[in-house]
């Protein structure tokens, strides 16, 4: 089996990800099933992308019901997008991120900065598309998304300094507050496909500036499976209080056999 693994921190747009030509090789990986993800198991191939069925204000249940997560229904309204890591050395920003390998669209014109070793997914940081109006955001230290292996009932948090941030060409000084919790192993049905197993994480941003402008609180769901990476993903409104929150402002499916 081939297959593509990238993971999106806050995405929140339905922006495709431009990639290069021609498309570049796969690596092979095959789904061990052993409940859990390895580095080995997420590869990253730059200029590959994965379709998905995408729609807003969805109504979601996150708590598995006998182990079964369903996201199966279909929408006529989906959006059909194709997302995926691109390499950074043709980017405006690239020089901000020495440590950074792939950029993944973020939505609303932005893009996160990532790297991955054998211990983790690293944020370094995320920035505009385009260079005007200016968005980088880079942290003093890149933050663990996902630690491997990812297994049910790990937990961790990191706080990340944002010193000298630019966002919409205001300046930004201040802090994320990044939680990830990976709760759950179970069967995930989405339109047309199974997989199982899936494990479930969710993740939990808190932005805080140094003074002046409010906090603000972002919640995601996110489904994964070995050699797959992202299968599923389902975003919060602003300021979720709920973990297992019922509303998804967006939701992203894997999309079996469609083209954007």
């Amino acid at each position: 089996m081939r297959a593509l693994g990238f993971i999106v921190l806050a995405a929140c747009g339905v922006n495709q990800t431009p990639q290069p030509e021609p498309v570049p090789q796969l690596p092979g990986c095959i789904p061990d099933r052993d409940g859990e993800i390895t580095a080995a198991e997420m590869p990253i191939a730059l200029g590959a992308s994965i379709t998905y069925y995408e729609g807003t204000n969805r109504s979601v249940d996150l708590a598995a019901d006998g182990g079964i997560w369903d996201l199966a229904d279909e929408h006529p309204d989906d959006d059909v997008v194709a997302l995926g890591p691109i390499a950074l050395e043709t980017q405006w920003f690239a020089a901000s991120f020495p440590a950074g390998q792939f950029a993944v669209d973020a939505g609303d014109g932005l893009v996160g900065i990532y790297h991955q070793d054998m211990q983790a997914l690293w944020l370094d940081g995320t920035a505009s598309v385009a260079e005007s109006p200016k968005t980088l955001v880079k942290y003093a230290e890149p933050v663990a998304i996902l630690r491997f292996p990812i297994r049910d009932g790990a937990a961790y948090e990191t706080v990340a300094e944002i010193s000298d941030g630019v966002i919409q060409n205001l300046p930004f000084v201040g802090t994320d507050r990044v939680a990830v919790d990976i709760t759950g192993s179970g069967r995930l049905d989405v339109p047309y496909v199974r997989f199982s197993p899936v494990l479930r994480a969710r993740t939990h941003v808190v932005r805080t500036p140094s003074s002046g402008s409010p906090v603000v609180g972002r919640r995601a769901t996110i489904f994964l499976f070995e050699c797959f990476g992202e299968v599923a993903r389902a975003e919060s409104k602003q300021d979720e209080t709920n973990a297992d929150f019922t509303t998804a402002a967006r939701l992203r499916r894997f999309a079996l056999g469609v083209t954007p």
